[in-house]
């Protein structure tokens, strides 16, 4: 559980929470309440499915997700929740921004957070 919940996990959650909780309240955040989650939503999916994969399947800590891997975690979060969940509900609007930030938070669990195994700071 140590290496779910390190630093960048923790933040990822905590700005969900934040966010959501200011929502509840009626209080949004603007630039935040839109993209903050957005932005942290591929780095918390690629997070929890590489830890489960260096435990369980690897056994391999130093295990990293390619690009290509988090690029398509990007891709399928876009369909589903910019193209497909829009058509059935009205509680989803489709935001090209939206897409950005999918991909931006690909790109920086990449290079950022998922670099992390190598410097130690997740053993």
């Amino acid at each position: 559980m140590k290496r779910l919940f390190d630093p960048f996990m923790l933040t990822y959650c905590s700005a969900w929470i934040l966010i959501h909780a200011c929502r509840y309240f009626h209080c949004p955040i603007p630039l935040l309440n839109g993209y903050l989650t957005d932005f942290t939503a591929v780095p918390a999916i690629a997070h929890v499915s590489v830890t489960f994969i260096r435990t369980y399947i690897l056994r391999d800590q130093c295990y990293r997700y390619p690009l290509s891997y988090l690029l398509f975690i990007a891709v399928y979060t876009a369909v589903a929740f910019e193209w497909v969940m829009p058509r059935y509900s009205g509680v989803y609007t489709r935001d090209n921004w939206d897409v950005v930030a999918y991909f931006a938070g690909g790109v920086f669990y990449y290079f950022v957070h998922g670099r992390m195994v190598g410097a130690g700071v997740e053993k």
